[in-house]
């Protein structure tokens, strides 16, 4: 399938090929995804998003697909228009959402609206009903999955907070495994609250992307992640905005950091 502009030798399942005519793509590079993942518009100016993947664990885009589909008239999150296995790669077709990401702002004024934007959106996303969620993404599974990546060398210490770069994969690995909390919060989650995930549109919360960690978890995990990446992304001032406007009474600072350390050896 020709591609004007990028270099692109996938074997496009013929049923999306037929789906994908007559549209013009673009890469996309925001986030730190491994896969690969493209804007194509048509002539109208409509737009859809193929994210194209090589799966390695169960956090694949099956599993993705299956939630969106769950959540799509419970919150703003795009819609599965094709998903497909093919010659070992994964592809998923959404619908586009409106927005800008999160951490595109620069005054005062709009670092704060989004914060709140962040704060309300993760309230809301807690409290989804779970009695029938089909995802469960309990911390014993991203355990599992955080030893399996060590023992096949793929943990990155470049990657490692500043607070625990003095450990070996291994030696961070066992104090997570001897950390582990004795009890958990379970709500829904997102499963990689981060800015660039979030979208906001003429000022106020647009849409959630991005959910192939999503289901039941502690919501500690999401509120890990916010406070590392509203910190990467706008200073470790602002991370006091976010706590007070979602609860600082729903967090536990100790599951916190478990957290944060667990996601070091995360995708």
């Amino acid at each position: 399938m020709k591609n004007d502009g990028i270099d692109f030798d996938y074997d496009i399942p013929t049923e999306l090929q037929g789906m994908l005519e007559n549209h013009q793509w673009e890469k996309v590079n925001i986030g730190c995804s491994k896969s690969d993942v493209f804007r194509l518009e048509n002539k109208e100016g409509k737009a859809l998003y193929l994210k194209i993947s090589i799966p390695e664990t169960e956090f694949d885009f099956n599993r993705e697909q299956k939630l969106l589909r769950w959540l799509y008239n419970r919150l703003p999150v795009p819609e599965v228009l094709f998903y497909s296995k093919h010659n070992g790669r994964e592809f998923l077709l959404l619908s586009e959402i409106k927005g800008r990401v999160s951490y595109n702002a620069v005054l005062d004024e709009e670092i704060k609206n989004n914060i709140l934007i962040l704060a309300n959106g993760l309230k809301k996303i807690h409290s989804i009903d779970i009695s029938n969620c089909p995802i469960e993404t309990n911390p014993d599974l991203l355990l599992n999955i955080a030893k399996h990546r060590l023992e096949l060398g793929l943990i990155d210490t470049n990657n490692f907070d500043p607070r625990w770069k003095d450990k070996t994969p291994e030696e961070l690995f066992k104090f997570v495994e001897e950390k582990k909390p004795s009890s958990f919060d379970f709500v829904f989650t997102h499963g990689d609250y981060c800015l660039p995930n979030i979208l906001v549109h003429k000022k106020k919360l647009s849409g959630f992307i991005d959910w192939s960690y999503g289901g039941i978890n502690d919501r500690n995990y999401d509120i890990a992640a916010v406070i590392w990446s509203i910190g990467y992304n706008f200073g470790e001032e602002w991370v006091s905005i976010f706590i007070e406007e979602y609860g600082e009474n729903k967090i536990d600072w100790s599951k916190i950091k478990y957290f944060q350390m667990l996601n070091s050896f995360m995708e």
